[in-house]
């Protein structure tokens, strides 16, 4: 096996340092954990940096405690909390998965105030629960989120909301981290952007600008890793499992190739692909996507879904979204870019089969069954089966239909303009509309009538 290409030492390419300060004052988070295997449990300081970067004062300001939603199936119990160095006691809200900090006097536009707190998280030892994407199972542990956040302040206010078990969890803005990381020294660290070497068990890992930090850590991960476009592509795979992880990091390169060069450079100096024990298949973070383990003996499937979670790292890592209200603006649109990859590797012929097997038969089942809703509902309108068929599939479907109207010139400008746009921002559907006009002088609306908006706006849970 050749020798791993050695790890970054920063978190953006050169020609992307300036990022961030490109995206404002960004909030900060310096955070120190402790990670011990033996008893499942993560305990922390945290210091948070926040800025009002908001149309006016602020009254109050949320924490979100991801590990006690029902998604992730944790507990998370957060002491000592202080604001504007005054202990504070916050409201617990939403199932304790969030707390309401009052903030007095207002906190005004442009201001920053500095929260810190500890805290002490219990991971569970079964993928029951969240699709085992927060776990700790066989010998690895997947903590994404294992930490407090402040989420998204937008025109409907602080977004504090369960999402449903089949939606995505994280809505949050982009921030620079700075995470220290104390583990047994066996173990392979795995996060969001970058980590230095080990020092007597303890990791330093730095992220910026990004809407959240993922840490995996596993004591049988072997590692293989070439570069591409200037960017350090890593695949984390179980020693047994080589040809497979492999397999993993061949089509990591080739999408990263290919999603920089339809929708625009990928600005991180590294992008890691790792083999988990989750049960969804596979899910993005900034930097780092995880493709469930029992897939990778087979293998066939880690493709899809190693190309599907390469492409949110521009759809919904680079462009964000609100993952609950408007799940399709990243999920529709990182599948058909899916469907890009298998037309850009491998062809029309086998692109147009992928399109009718995955996409189009899908559509006709749901005319069939009298299932066809419109793609543009919250994730909470749907069943967990119809998620997936009408948003993802269906959602791609509206793509390829604008393609087709646009010409390939056009549309692929309306992507890179949208990128462009919106570049470490939160987009709403009005923004990616906004692309398609600006590009090409007209919204098609029609279009966007009919696959997303639909007539039919019924709760079908």
């Amino acid at each position: 096996m050749p020798t791993p290409v050695p790890l970054p030492d920063f978190c953006l390419r050169p020609e992307f340092a300036e990022d961030t300060e490109v995206c404002g004052s960004l909030s900060h988070y310096k955070i120190e954990l402790a990670v011990d295997p033996s008893s499942a449990r993560v305990t922390g300081h945290e210091e948070i940096l926040y800025t009002n970067m908001e149309d006016g004062p602020q009254d109050d300001i949320y924490l979100r405690l991801l590990p006690n939603s029902p998604t992730y199936g944790g507990t998370m119990t957060v002491t000592n909390l202080t604001l504007g160095g005054r202990p504070i006691t916050p409201v617990v809200e939403l199932e304790t998965s969030a707390l309401r900090l009052p903030v007095e006097p207002s906190l005004q536009v442009g201001r920053s105030v500095r929260l810190t707190m500890d805290f002490e998280v219990e991971v569970p030892t079964t993928s029951a629960t969240g699709h085992g994407l927060f776990s700790y199972v066989g010998s690895v542990m997947a903590l994404p989120d294992v930490y407090p956040f402040v989420p998204v302040y937008d025109d409907e206010g602080w977004n504090v909301e369960l999402a449903p078990t089949h939606g995505d969890d994280v809505y949050a803005d982009v921030a620079s981290f700075e995470v220290t990381i104390e583990a047994p020294p066996e173990f392979t660290v795995i996060a969001s952007g970058f980590c230095g070497l080990p020092r007597d068990g303890v990791w330093t890992c730095e992220a910026a600008p990004v809407r959240e930090f993922a840490l995996v850590l596993g004591s049988n991960y072997e590692r293989a890793s070439r570069v591409a476009n200037g960017v350090v592509v890593n695949s984390y795979y179980y020693t047994n499992h080589s040809k497979s992880g492999s397999r993993a990091l061949d089509v990591a390169v080739d999408a990263l190739t290919l999603f920089s060069d339809l929708f625009g450079p990928y600005p991180y100096t590294e992008l890691d692909v790792v083999e988990t024990p989750n049960r969804l298949g596979g899910m993005e973070y900034p930097g780092l996507v995880v493709v469930e383990d029992s897939l990778y003996p087979g293998g066939s499937r880690v493709e899809w879904l190693t190309a599907h979670e390469v492409a949110h790292q521009w759809w919904f890592g680079l462009v964000g979204s609100d993952q609950v209200d408007e799940p399709w603006l990243d999920e529709a649109l990182t599948q058909y870019s899916t469907l890009l990859y298998y037309e850009m590797v491998y062809g029309p012929e086998k692109a147009e089969s992928v399109l009718d097997v995955e996409f189009v038969r899908t559509r006709q089942e749901l005319v069939r069954r009298g299932l066809d809703l419109p793609v543009g509902l919250p994730a909470g309108a749907y069943t967990s089966e119809l998620y997936w068929k009408v948003v993802y599939d269906k959602g791609a479907l509206y793509f390829h239909e604008l393609r087709r109207e646009l010409g390939d010139r056009v549309f692929f400008e309306v992507l890179r303009t949208y990128l462009r746009n919106n570049r470490y921002g939160v987009a709403t559907a009005g923004d990616w509309l906004a692309a398609v006009e600006e590009v090409s002088g007209d919204s098609y609306w029609p279009l966007y009538q009919e696959w997303i908006l639909g007539s039919d706006v019924r709760d079908v849970r």
